[in-house]
Parts: structure tokens; C-alpha cells; sequence
């Protein structure tokens, strides 16, 4: 496909846009693994943001701080609160990432899938408060439809290599998965996806010593995926067909070092039926084994310590 275009006529979508609008748009979820998973996931996310509430820091204190109230928008679980669906997501999707206790996808790139969760979430409660009813399995379909596109576009995408952060990838796939919830066409999804890309990505710095600070617990939602979503709802025409694959002034050209986003596979449910969660302790999974070492010493040295003290 040529991308020398000299015509103001509109071009067909690159292929990654297309495959992942159709994916969210139509693809029918059959696996029973998938949903039983998405479930223990669900669970397992909610409990992180939970958690999270209890330190002084966590988001509960930003919404508290902004009073943006609004009544009958979407709600923050654990909280109180009643936000827009934009601040909303931010706030959930801050709330649930804030321990880095949530699920964990290794790759090229890897990454936090049920970050996702923050956008379907508050989507979903504003849509069933709005008199268009959401159900449980529905935030399961959109999650694992998240994961999946998160999760294929990490397998041989390392976005990191080029210093780009992986929350890049959140935004993307909450993007495409919202602006179905929404009732977008195909057209929207391909829209609102092109400005995902088109919006770059954050860079790695404060991942890495001496920037590392809270950042890295509430990146994923910037900017929310349901402001994308929204914005591009209003026209059919508020996207850019070559978003991600344009030559020279697009995502790939721009910021990937002219490298090809490659989709190794089809689009089914694979991320989500092996997706890892962090269940023996709450710790990066490459930090598993490392505490799993430090517990069995402390454990073992635990009786002479007693002994000695005694």
C-alpha cells in the first residue's frame, strides 16, 4: 500500500486500525477459559484499588480535591464520589494501578491489561445510569477484548526499546473497546483508535532511576481513552485514516523508528486466557521469585532468631 498520497481524497485505514476496529466492533468471544478468567481478573482489580485506598496518597484524595461532582455520572468504586466518565476513569484506573499489585503481561512489551479496566468501568456505570443497561458480562466481553489488543500489539512491538512507556498500548485498546460501549460505528472506532496513535505515547522517563516517583501508578490514564473515545463520536470524519503507518508524519515514521507495528496473530482471546496475576505476593512479577527467596529465608532463620533472643 502506497502512502505517497497526492489526492485530498480520504485514504482507506491501515490495516492495524481496521483489524482492531472490527475486532471490537464484531468479534464474538466463545471461550469459556477467557470469561472464567476475566472474572478471577475483575476480582483481583477491584481488590488492588481496594487496597490502594487505604494510603494517603491514593487517588481518593484527587477526587475529593476536585469536587467535580457530577450527579448520575459514573461512580469510583469504593468511594463515594460521582464523577464525568473521563475523570472517572482517570480516577479507577489511578486507583487500581496505584500498589502495581494488578495483572501483568510479558512480551516485547510488556504491561498491565486490566489497566483497561479504569475507562470500562466508568464507561459502563454511566451507560447503565443513563438508562442503557451494562451488564456484568458486557465489562467482561470489553475486557477481554482490551487485553487481547494490548497484548497481541506487545508481542513483537517493543515500544520501550525506542524509550516510549507501555501505557501507550492502555490507550489504545480502552479506546477501541470504549468507543464500541459507546455505540460507535466502525468508522468512530478506526477514528478515535487514529488519534490514540496519532496522540504519541509517554515517554519512559519515570520508570527509570533518578526520575522513578508516582507517575508510573496513574500513567495509563493520560489522557483517558474516554475523552478519545467521545471526541471522536461527534463527526465521522475526526480521525486520520493513516494514523499509525502515514509516511513520514505518522506513528510508525515519527516515533518508532520507521519500524512496521506488526499484528503476529489474529485477534481472539489469548491474552486473557494467559494473562499472569500476581497471586504469591505483591510484587512486579519479575520480583516473584526474588521475595519468594527472601520469605523462605526469613522463615527458615526465623526459630535461631527466636532462640537467640530468647
Amino acid at each position: 500500500m502506497s502512502h505517497d498520497i497526492k489526492s485530498a481524497e480520504r485514504p482507506a485505514p491501515d490495516p492495524v486500525l481496521t483489524a482492531i476496529a472490527d475486532y471490537a466492533l464484531s468479534y464474538e468471544i466463545a471461550s469459556p477459559l477467557a470469561y472464567e478468567t476475566a472474572s478471577y481478573c475483575l476480582m483481583d482489580t477491584l481488590a488492588c484499588g481496594f487496597q490502594a485506598l487505604k494510603y494517603p496518597a491514593a487517588p481518593s484524595s484527587w477526587a475529593r480535591g476536585s469536587r467535580a461532582t457530577l450527579t448520575g455520572g459514573a461512580r469510583v468504586p469504593g468511594t463515594s464520589y460521582e464523577l464525568d466518565p473521563i475523570n472517572a476513569a482517570f480516577n479507577i484506573g489511578a486507583m487500581i494501578r496505584w500498589l502495581d499489585f494488578n495483572d501483568t503481561w510479558l512480551a516485547a512489551e510488556w504491561g498491565h491489561p486490566s489497566d483497561n479496566l479504569g475507562g470500562i468501568l466508568a464507561v459502563a456505570d454511566y451507560l447503565s445510569r443513563s438508562g442503557k443497561p451494562v451488564t456484568v458480562r458486557d465489562v467482561l466481553t470489553g475486557m477481554i477484548k482490551a487485553h487481547e489488543i494490548q497484548g497481541v500489539l506487545a508481542l513483537e512491538n517493543s515500544f520501550n526499546r525506542v524509550g516510549l512507556d507501555h501505557v501507550l498500548l492502555v490507550r489504545v485498546a480502552s479506546t477501541a473497546v470504549v468507543t464500541a460501549m459507546l455505540g460507535g460505528t466502525r468508522d468512530h472506532i478506526i477514528n478515535a483508535v487514529s488519534n490514540a496513535w496519532v496522540d504519541g505515547g509517554a515517554l519512559r522517563t519515570y520508570r527509570h532511576a533518578p526520575n522513578t516517583g508516582s507517575r508510573k501508578s496513574w500513567a495509563a490514564e493520560m489522557p483517558p481513552a474516554a475523552r478519545c473515545a467521545m471526541r471522536c463520536l461527534r463527526s465521522r470524519r475526526d480521525g486520520l485514516s493513516l494514523g499509525a503507518v502515514a509516511k513520514n508524519f505518522g506513528f510508525q515514521d515519527v516515533l518508532f523508528k520507521g519500524k512496521p507495528l506488526v499484528l503476529p496473530q489474529p485477534f481472539g482471546s489469548y491474552v486473557m486466557e494467559n494473562v499472569l496475576f500476581k497471586i504469591s505476593f505483591p510484587a512486579e512479577f519479575h520480583a516473584q521469585t526474588a521475595v519468594e527467596a527472601a520469605m523462605t529465608c526469613i522463615r527458615r532463620s526465623a526459630p535461631s532468631s527466636t532462640k537467640s533472643s530468647a
